[in-house]
């Protein structure tokens, strides 16, 4: 009996031992594989960072609006007749866009022209009279009243008349009226906008700390989001006299031509009034800054050897200061020089010292 046991468990320590053993060796083996493993290179795009010259700018922000512009409205009530206008158009100074009913008007000032012609004629009578002493003083003065009445009367009327005949104040263009022919209209109801486009201004607020580098005269450039390509040049016009003392702000206009009258009132504008001209920057792509609560970064591409001999291309988190933004790049006042190769997409599978293979094919966010 003791013979069978002792062969049993012999047999059971080898089997074990046997098991443990290719265990160990397994671990060991993937140990050593991991060890040795080196993920494959990330694709990127990458660019090098460029040496421009870039104004020095402060940035703001503003809402455009004519230099003159109104909301023209009736001066009398009525029924609309007439629109002497289609929307768009562009008027000049004096020009009728809508007439209210005057048919009574016009009737009672008639009656009114004969009633002051006829005063007239007893004037010049009764001036001769009195020449001639054949009338009072006290007569000639009746007559001569009934003349200023009358006359004060068309005076009146030709202005109810004049109110009832809507003209624009200044050149410019017409938008798009408010009111149909036939339609009643109150006194000091809106009609149509009228806006002179060939001169905008913006209203932009500063921090008090830019104060010293401002100026009237000062020359400032101007975007919008429907012609982003386009630069508008302008200048400051004024600046206000007080700071605002919840803000700490100040109050900054900039005049802006419009050729074309490509800008329209009401567009929200980006404003950037140039401090210096042609400074030195080093630039990149925006799409190549990081940021995170250690500060903003870039991934810089540089060489390093293999064992082998061969070369790989690897990244560098570089922190740097940036400045400011134009047409898409950044300027990078601290952290990089001129001809870093810079990654500007596929940044999100990197960190320091991740294998990378260029590929400027690559789309941000990839």
């Amino acid at each position: 009996m003791k013979k069978p046991m002792v062969i049993m468990v012999a047999a059971l320590v080898l089997a074990f031992g046997t098991l443990f053993g290719f265990i160990e060796g397994k671990k060991r083996l993937v140990e050593r594989y991991l060890a040795n493993f080196e993920p494959p290179p990330v694709a990127v795009s990458a660019h090098p960072a460029k040496r421009e010259f870039w104004d020095v700018a402060i940035a703001a922000v503003g809402t455009l609006k004519a230099v003159h512009g109104v909301d023209l409205a009736s001066e009398a009530a009525g029924v609309v007749t007439r629109m002497h206008f289609r929307a768009g158009d562009e008027v000049a100074a004096g020009d009728e866009i809508a007439s209210l009913d005057d048919r009574v008007e016009v009737a009672t000032l008639k009656s009114l022209l004969a009633q002051r012609r006829l005063a007239e004629i007893n004037f010049e009578r009764d001036q001769r009279l009195l020449a001639t002493k054949a009338i009072s003083r006290t007569d000639f003065d009746k007559t001569e009243a009934q003349l200023k009445d009358v006359s004060a009367q068309v005076e009146r009327t030709e202005a109810v008349i004049a109110r009832k005949h809507l003209r624009t104040p200044f050149a410019g263009r017409i938008g798009i009226p408010l009111v149909e022919v036939g339609e009643y209209v109150s006194e000091g109801q809106e009609i149509v906008t009228l806006q002179s486009l060939a001169m905008l201004e913006v209203d932009f607020k500063l921090p008090e700390q830019e104060l010293p580098r401002l100026a009237v005269g000062q020359r400032v450039r101007c975007q919008v989001q429907a012609y982003p390509e386009r630069v508008f040049d302008g200048e400051i016009s004024a600046i206000d006299a007080k700071i605002d003392d919840n803000t700490r702000n100040v109050l900054v206009r900039a005049q802006v031509p419009n050729p074309g009258a490509a800008l329209l009132p009401g567009m929200f504008v980006g404003v950037e009034i140039v401090v210096e001209d042609d400074i030195e920057q080093i630039t990149v792509e925006e799409s190549a800054l990081s940021y995170n609560l250690y500060g903003d970064s870039v991934f810089v591409v540089a060489e390093r050897g293999r064992d082998d001999g061969g070369k790989d291309l690897v990244v560098k988190r570089t922190y740097v200061k940036s400045g400011q933004r134009r047409h898409g790049r950044i300027a990078i006042t601290e952290g990089i020089n001129e001809g870093d190769v810079i990654v500007t997409a596929g940044t999100l599978k990197l960190d320091s010292g991740t294998r990378v293979a260029i590929d400027n094919s690559v789309q941000l966010g990839q």
